[in-house]
């Protein structure tokens, strides 16, 4: 055990980091590293500086297996017993666990499950779920469907509850009771209930009144994977997600300790692939301004190569390049570009039934090149 500007620590393997094992799928870890992301992050740990450190171990442990290629030349190092470890951070008065012998298994890539919220087409009757064909047939087909497969089965008792969980939502939610609020919320989730009743629910408030951006985030993304693609409640469920995403770029990377907003830079990147995702160019951007204030020029500039050769999907793109890259320091490039555009080189850019007033966005960007250069420049006393 070492110890690190008065914070002890433990020495772990990067699957001890993220709490997997070695024979863990490539589903199984993403799952395990939002787990780890939810479960340290700085807003719900006691001290902030820990986890704050352990944020920065999950990104290092997480970039290193995420990649098939680097996690299979760990797991030959971790075979050999000379793997890279991590220091990993404990709260004060934390006991170090005891060391378990690891047993090394080769992993075995399955099918992930499927999802519990791709089920058959139900409808909704008296609060009770009915198939469809019964629900066409008639209200005395429905009742004595509802009394053989629920009410004889003791199904009742489950309906009573979600019944009665309807109006605690209600009740903790005017009350400001955040954590009861939330968590009758995810009790009325794990009944399975019809999109039309989770879209009344209020997910988005009560998880963003708890601050937990992420965790529902992950539960929103659940929701989405049993809609079929292009339905209106997949529509529903990716926006949900998305502004949920964005409140924690704008709480967390926008906002904050420097050295903390490019962890929680990379937090979110990282997430966003954990969940499949593409990061946004938002998402880009702030995480290059983020980085670039902490210093970490290095990955600052990698996620700018990684924007510039992605595909441009609209015209307004080439002056959010322009702007990128003014505010990512690289201003001869910005200069560049901004001159290709206004010579006509990218015509897209200049259409004015495709992008409003393009000129005067070339005027403004040239202002904000003059500013930044002249902040660039040394100040000479006389």
């Amino acid at each position: 055990m070492s110890s690190t500007d008065s914070v002890r620590t433990e020495t772990r393997d990067y699957y001890e980091a993220l709490g997997a094992e070695p024979s863990a799928s490539a589903d199984q870890l993403r799952i395990c590293f939002r787990e780890a992301v939810l479960r340290h992050h700085p807003d719900r740990a006691p001290s902030s500086d820990v986890a704050t450190r352990r944020t920065s171990v999950l990104n290092r442990a997480w970039a290193e297996l995420r990649d098939p290629v680097r996690r299979l030349h760990y797991d030959h190092a971790l075979e050999a017993g000379r793997a890279a470890t991590l220091d990993w951070p404990l709260d004060a008065g934390e006991a170090v666990p005891p060391r378990r012998r690891r047993v090394h298994r080769a992993r075995v890539i399955v099918p992930g499950d499927p999802s519990p919220w791709h089920q058959p087409q139900f409808r909704s009757v008296a609060g009770f779920r009915v198939p469809v064909d019964v629900f066409l047939a008639g209200p005395a087909a429905q009742d004595r469907w509802i009394i053989e497969n629920h009410i004889a089965g003791q199904d009742w008792r489950e309906h009573s509850e979600r019944y009665w969980l309807r109006y605690a939502v209600q009740h903790y939610a005017e009350r400001g009771r955040i954590d009861d609020w939330l968590g009758a919320l995810e009790r009325i989730l794990e009944f399975e209930p019809p999109m039309a009743e989770i879209y009344h629910l209020g997910l988005r408030e009560a998880y963003l009144a708890a601050g937990e951006e992420l965790r529902g985030a992950m539960m929103l993304r659940g929701l989405a994977e049993g809609q079929a693609s292009g339905t209106p409640q997949r529509t529903w469920a990716d926006r949900e997600l998305r502004v949920l995403l964005g409140e924690y770029r704008e709480a967390h990377v926008r906002r904050g300790p420097v050295a903390r907003r490019a962890e929680n830079a990379e937090l979110l990147l990282n997430f966003l692939e954990s969940l499949g995702m593409e990061p946004s160019f938002t998402d880009h951007r702030v995480a290059i301004v983020a980085h670039r204030r902490a210093a970490n020029h290095g990955r600052a500039a990698e996620l700018v190569e990684r924007v510039m050769s992605a595909p441009i999907p609209e015209p307004g793109r080439w002056f959010s390049l322009v702007q990128m890259l003014t505010e990512a320091g690289q201003l001869d490039r910005a200069s560049i570009l901004l001159a290709e555009i206004a010579r006509g080189e990218h015509p897209e850019a200049l259409d004015r039934r495709r992008v409003h007033n393009p000129w005067r966005r070339i005027s403004a960007a040239r202002e904000r090149l003059v500013r930044a250069r002249r902040r660039t420049q040394p100040v000479v006393s006389v």
